[in-house]
């Protein structure tokens, strides 16, 4: 049996802006939200077994499509990095379509596995009510655990492969959603490990997970250790410089703090995901930037600064052996 990990998007939550004349505006190409589906090859390497997709956000079906044959259209588990739109917003469709396949097989449907942290799985039953009772089979946590915690592992009950969350802070997303003011940690990323590879996945983080850098406690040690010497490091990398827009936090990291988070975290290969530069604003670094640009311009300060590894900008359909 061999593990892969497929790219089924990553642009940020708009994706393509209706009036923005910006490059990454007019491409007439298909795009989605930041995803990746996790997946197990049966042992001639032909069919898939099994398959988690973790995040569901605009044009992450439509990317299950493009790059799964039909005889592979399986769900075993859902997970969420955490609740926002952009992250979720195909939840309906993934239901559906997941139910009219299994009828075009004749088989029975099956509610899909579902993972979250306790916070998304309140804004998630809020937004998509019908979604999470009549489609979902959650599994969740009850917990709060600040950002540097490592999570318990998601039960997937495979032999060679584990699926472990570490809380962070996605600022933007940790709130409570009866209040709207009180902080409600729910934002995680995954740490991915078969007996061969590691892959995580950190992405829709702020600059406020400083631990990564500076640890302050034992459980924080123990996370950024967690996170170390990955092979894939799949990161935030919103916009070139710019974390602060009119006064406010963007929510998410620049190119400046993932040199920060790489040279902590040393792994061997860092993808850039959620890509925009729009906040930049027009002219300067990073705005309308297309994702060669982005790759290129990157791979120019990792050089000029001897950063760990290497680093570049995956393909939608992209596939990486785990």
């Amino acid at each position: 049996m061999t593990y892969g990990i497929t790219v089924n998007g990553l642009g940020h939550a708009f994706l393509r802006e209706f009036g923005c004349p910006c490059n990454r505006c007019t491409l007439k190409e298909h795009a989605a939200n930041t995803s990746v589906s996790i997946f197990r090859r049966d042992n001639d390497g032909a069919g898939i077994e099994w398959h988690a997709l973790i995040d569901a956000g605009l044009g992450v079906v439509t990317s299950l499509c493009n790059y799964f044959r039909p005889e592979d259209a399986r769900l075993d588990w859902l997970l969420f990095t955490h609740w926002h739109p952009d992250h979720s917003l195909e939840l309906n469709r993934l239901c559906e379509t997941t139910r009219r396949s299994a009828r075009y097989r004749s088989e029975p449907y099956v509610r899909i596995p579902t993972w979250c942290r306790e916070g998304t799985s309140q804004w998630l039953k809020k937004t998509y009510s019908y979604e999470w009772h009549r489609c979902l089979d959650p599994r969740i946590f009850h917990e709060t655990a600040p950002p540097g915690t490592i999570l318990e592992s998601v039960p997937l009950d495979l032999p060679d492969m584990t699926v472990t969350p570490v809380s962070v802070s996605h600022y933007s997303a940790d709130i409570d959603p009866v209040t709207f003011k009180d902080t409600l940690y729910s934002s995680a990323s995954f740490v991915v490990e078969t007996d061969r590879k590691k892959a995580v996945l950190l992405w829709d983080i702020d600059n406020h997970n400083e631990w990564i850098v500076s640890p302050e406690t034992d459980e924080q040690n123990r996370a950024v250790s967690f996170l170390s010497n990955a092979d894939y490091l799949f990161i935030d990398c919103f916009t070139w410089a710019v974390e602060e827009v009119r006064g406010y936090n963007t929510g998410h990291i620049s190119f400046s703090t993932v040199q920060r988070y790489a040279k902590a975290l040393s792994p061997r290969e860092t993808m850039l995901m959620h890509i925009s530069g729009h906040e930049e604003g027009e002219g300067n670094d990073g705005w309308g930037w297309s994702d060669e640009q982005w790759e290129r311009e990157a791979q120019n300060i990792w050089k000029s600064k001897s950063l760990p590894g290497t680093v570049r900008v995956p393909s939608i359909g992209e596939t990486l052996q785990l």
